[in-house]
């Protein structure tokens, strides 16, 4: 089980948006519209196992006069005088908090062997105001600013922990992909790459997206999601209607066009390292050699809305097959350390 450590007043009490106090039960349903939580190995084993001794520490800022809490890892060796890459990661909606990839995604670990610090904010009540216009529980998408909670939650954490302010990354599943890339849409000045999974840009937002400079970007995207269309239109949970994105070939389009990539990608099949997960991956990266851009593409051909290799509970007939071939978030972090703002 993950450590956490609460570093949070009692002031918190009076926080009443919906963030009820979640450490008491740190039992998290891998639920609903996230029971796609965010990571190449053998065939038996292609992911990394999240460590029972790791810990997080919940923390808090103030933002806009409201409470906003996350949890922070750091690797065994940081020190105050070494600038460490910063990862961002987004969890989904449903019922979890930043707990839950924290325990399914293996992030928390591979920091501690790759020296990066990780932190896993939460939203309000489990939700991201990711750019679908999607009221939530009569919420609308406007009444919270996540964009600016994020925003500054990385000024906090880079000042206050002497972090590598050009290394700084977003990803995030579900809402959270969509999330990270409305962060990419807005916040492109503090990012030196995202990477969302099993998400799409919102249809709402695509037109007034324009990033501020070039942003490299890895998408990771199931053709047979169930939640998450991969061809574009409405995100469903049963027949619960949850906005609206454009297909994985937009969203990727929008990112080759805009970083001035080569309109051909190098594609290759990757190794078929578990012939039982009834599951492919295919990469498309599209680059250009003159201005450093670089947008790639991980269709998991038969995946569902999931992370490949990550330790999310296997739910095939609610949201689709878990590809064992890669482990996502070592491809992610692969991606994100070979740029910098």
């Amino acid at each position: 089980m993950i450590k956490v450590t609460n570093n949070i007043s009692s002031a918190r009490k009076d926080y009443d948006m919906g963030m009820t106090n979640r450490l008491a039960s740190v039992f998290v349903l891998v639920a609903v519209f996230f029971v796609s939580i965010t990571t190449a190995g053998c065939a038996t084993a292609a992911h990394t196992r999240e460590s029972t001794s790791e810990s997080l520490e919940l923390k808090s800022i103030v933002v806009d006069g409201m409470r906003r809490t996350y949890y922070i890892h750091f690797p065994p060796a940081h020190e105050s005088s070494s600038q460490l890459p910063l990862v961002l990661v987004l969890h989904g909606g449903g019922k979890g908090d930043g707990l839950t990839p924290a325990k399914y995604l293996g992030f928390t670990s591979l920091a501690d062997s790759q020296g990066f610090v990780v932190a896993y904010p939460n939203g309000i009540d489990s939700y991201w105001r990711d750019g679908r216009g999607y009221t939530h529980r009569g919420v609308s998408d406007t009444t919270v600013d996540d964009v600016g909670f994020i925003s500054q939650l990385i000024d906090h954490l880079v000042r206050e922990h002497n972090l590598a302010p050009k290394r700084v990354y977003v990803t995030g599943m579900s809402s959270g992909g969509m999330m990270t890339l409305r962060l990419g849409c807005e916040l492109s000045s503090k990012l030196a790459a995202i990477a969302p999974v099993v998400a799409n840009i919102p249809k709402n937002l695509i037109n007034s997206c324009r990033p501020e400079r070039a942003l490299p970007v890895l998408v990771m995207n199931g053709t047979d999601d169930p939640l998450m269309p991969y061809n574009g239109g409405y995100v469903h949970f049963f027949r619960k209607e949850m906005g609206e994105v454009v297909s994985t070939s937009e969203t990727v389009s929008f990112w080759v066009k805009h970083n001035g990539c080569n309109s051909a990608p190098s594609t290759r099949d990757l190794p078929n390292r578990n012939r039982r997960d009834r599951s492919r991956v295919k990469m498309r990266a599209y680059a250009n050699p003159n201005n450093g851009c670089e947008v790639v593409l991980y269709t998991i051909k038969g995946g569902g809305h999931t992370m490949p290799g990550s330790d999310m509970p296997d739910r095939p007939r609610i949201i689709g097959h878990k590809n064992e071939d890669i482990n996502g978030a070592k491809e992610i972090w692969e991606f994100f350390k070979r740029h910098a703002r």
